[in-house]
């Protein structure tokens, strides 16, 4: 009897253990309760937080890579890239922006972090500054009552020397917080700057700098408004933007090295300028008496005309190499101010003309009540008045007096764009050409 039930127990045991489906399924179903508690209690050691950073836009990290992922955002992503880690199964993906954008981007950054790219775009832009005072002052001469020249050149220079007092107000200030702060945090800065201050009062007084380049400017404006009243208006315009060829000439003798490709640029320069002066004189409409009078020999109003282009040649090699020594707010504040004293000289002597004929001050400017032409002479001395000066000096700082003529002759071609744009006046085809080679001149010489 004892045997029966030992033999049954072991027939019982062997059916139990064979591959049945309802030990299957009882078997996977322990084998997934396992691994879910295995799961469960990795997660809860690793706790991993999947998260979408809007600040990196494309890039998903957990906290275990936070740390690389932070290194990996500091790479400027040029491509789509996948980091991955060997001891993780995370990934950082970082998406590329378009090539251009990363073009551009790399174009901007070559400018700015060249000295001499950045005086080349900052001379450009003084450039267009200079290009809209051609139309401003045309509007404000085609006003009712307009100002004489005196008049109008003694207004713009003192709006100028006002415009000079905010930005000199904000300049102490912030020179007087930074010299603070140097001295609170290092107490040696405040000896190397006192060294520095020694240095300077060792070069020439920085009014007399000022004083210079006021002589310089003047003489151009006056001895080419001389010139005007002699010498035909064609032949005027062209014997003015002799300059370009005069700069680097005395710059060379000043014993600065002048490169061939700055020699091209000033003979494409003179051509196209040459075109562009030359374009408004119609042979069909120019009298016998003009005719006689432009194809005349050299004359005394040529002569004025051309010492005050070499004036201007030499304003602008001059405040190249003036431009390191001093600084822009004060050095050409002072020269505004030595500029609009020049200038009331030159409008107390026409004032005293104009009395003595029997006439009025209000002759001078009988419209002088007329809010447009005000602001029309507020922006005059403002953009292409205190801001161009400024820019100007500290884009010739880092760029040579003959390729600074060149870049400024595209004066001519924004003051076409310009005048098209605001007074509607479409340019004929010569000065299209002329202004082209102008552009094409500052090209070369930049190279």
């Amino acid at each position: 009897m004892r045997n029966n039930n030992v033999l049954r127990a072991a027939i019982i045991f062997a059916v139990a253990s064979l591959p049945t489906p309802i030990n299957a399924s009882l078997q996977t179903q322990q084998q997934k309760r396992n691994m879910h508690r295995a799961n469960t209690d990795h997660q809860n050691d690793c706790r991993p937080l999947v998260a979408f950073n809007s600040q990196h836009r494309g890039q998903y990290s957990t906290f275990q890579h936070q740390r690389q992922q932070q290194e990996n955002t500091k790479r400027k992503p040029t491509f789509l890239q996948v980091d991955k880690d060997n001891s993780a199964q995370d990934e950082t993906i970082e998406m590329s922006s378009p090539p251009i954008f990363s073009k551009l981007s790399s174009i901007a950054l070559s400018i700015t972090s060249s000295k001499q790219a950045k005086g080349r775009a900052i001379l450009l832009l003084v450039a267009f500054l200079y290009g809209t005072l051609n139309v401003t002052l045309r509007a404000v001469y085609a006003s009712e009552g307009a100002p004489t020249a005196s008049v109008l050149s003694l207004v713009r220079q003192c709006l100028s020397v006002l415009t000079f007092i905010p930005i000199i107000v904000s300049v102490k200030r912030n020179n007087a917080a930074e010299k603070v702060i140097d001295e609170e945090e290092n107490l040696g800065i405040v000896s190397s700057t006192s060294s520095v201050e020694e240095d300077e009062s060792n070069e020439r007084p920085m009014w007399l700098a000022a004083a210079e380049l006021a002589f310089w400017n003047c003489g151009a404006q006056g001895l080419i408004n001389a010139g005007l009243l002699v010498s035909p208006a064609a032949r005027a315009s062209f014997l003015t933007q002799t300059s370009v060829v005069m700069t680097p000439l005395i710059s060379a003798i000043a014993g600065e090295t002048i490169q061939s490709s700055v020699w091209g640029g000033c003979a494409l320069a003179l051509v196209g300028l040459f075109l562009i002066s030359t374009s408004s004189v119609d042979s069909s409409s120019v009298t016998d008496a003009d005719t006689v009078a432009a194809g005349s020999s050299f004359n005394q109003g040529d002569a004025l005309i051309l010492l005050g282009a070499l004036s201007w040649s030499t304003y602008i090699l001059r405040t190249s190499q003036i431009a390191e020594k001093y600084s822009e707010v004060s050095l050409q504040f002072t020269k505004t101010a030595f500029l609009a004293g020049m200038y009331g000289l030159w409008f107390l002597s026409e004032a005293l003309t104009t009395l003595k004929s029997g006439g009025t001050l209000l002759q001078l400017w009988s419209g002088f009540q007329s809010i447009q032409v005000w602001l029309l002479l507020a922006y005059s001395a403002v953009g292409p008045g205190a801001i161009a000066d400024l820019l100007q000096q500290q884009g010739q700082k880092d760029v040579t007096a003959s390729e600074s003529n060149i870049i400024l002759c595209m004066e001519s071609f924004f003051a076409a764009v310009c005048a098209f744009a605001l007074l509607g006046e479409v340019s004929s085809l010569k000065e299209i050409i002329g202004g082209l080679f102008i552009v094409v001149a500052a090209i070369s010489a930049s190279r």
